[in-house]
């Protein structure tokens, strides 16, 4: 079912990692080549699917903090919303999941999901990330049936050394009722940190799709 918005990678998208109390503090110990790591910042996207950009914003108070996120694809005429609240502890964090795609003439295809991810350290150059979210998925149209949707997702990111990184995020979609569906989509990125602050990522997906990825950190 190709007219749903898929996650990019997020992906570069979802952060983790947050200090305490001081926000530059926070900032610094930020890995952001973690698909999973908190900050405030952005990226700017260009290749197959058109330009796109991000907006994100997090606060951050002990073990927890909160990120929300904004983002355009395909030209902007696809769009993602984004909260999620992890404690570093636990590596565990809730996630609020919504999309709008309308960058097929016609189609206007519509998801919300909530759910969990889990952070899951193998050693130290290997870390794997799984989450399941559950919710709806709609087209505005009615050209689709209205349908429950459960996503499952693994991001599984590599450091080849200090300052080059891979990352991979296969994930199943299963429509169970309405427009049932089965739809299976995955990304591989190769990543470059140029400083804490700036990384460099180069993708491709299952749908023969490319895209270079600059991600900054305000």
């Amino acid at each position: 079912m190709k007219h749903l918005p898929h996650s990019l990678l997020l992906i570069a998208l979802i952060p983790f990692y947050s200090s305490a109390n001081d926000e530059s503090q926070r900032h610094d110990d930020v890995d952001m080549s973690d698909p999973m790591a908190v900050y405030t910042g952005g990226d700017i996207k260009a290749g197959d699917k058109g330009l796109g950009g991000s907006l994100q914003f997090s606060v951050g108070k002990n073990d927890w903090a909160a990120m929300g996120k904004i983002e355009g694809t395909n030209n902007f005429e696809t769009y993602r919303s984004r909260i999620f609240t992890p404690n570093k502890k636990t590596g565990t964090g809730i996630y609020i999941d919504s999309g709008k795609d309308d960058h097929l003439e016609g189609i206007s295809s519509n998801y919300a999901t909530v759910g969990l991810l889990q952070v899951i350290p193998v050693n130290n150059k290997l870390k794997l990330y799984a989450g399941i979210t559950y919710g709806k998925s709609w087209e505005s149209n009615h050209l689709y049936k209205d349908t429950n949707l459960i996503n499952t997702q693994v991001y599984a990111k590599y450091n080849i050394n200090e300052k080059f990184f891979i990352l991979a995020s296969p994930q199943y979609q299963y429509g169970l009722n309405g427009e049932e569906f089965r739809d299976f989509y995955a990304e591989f990125n190769v990543g470059y940190k140029i400083n804490k602050n700036n990384v460099i990522t180069f993708t491709g997906s299952t749908d023969k799709q490319t895209w270079i990825t600059y991600k900054f950190k305000i």
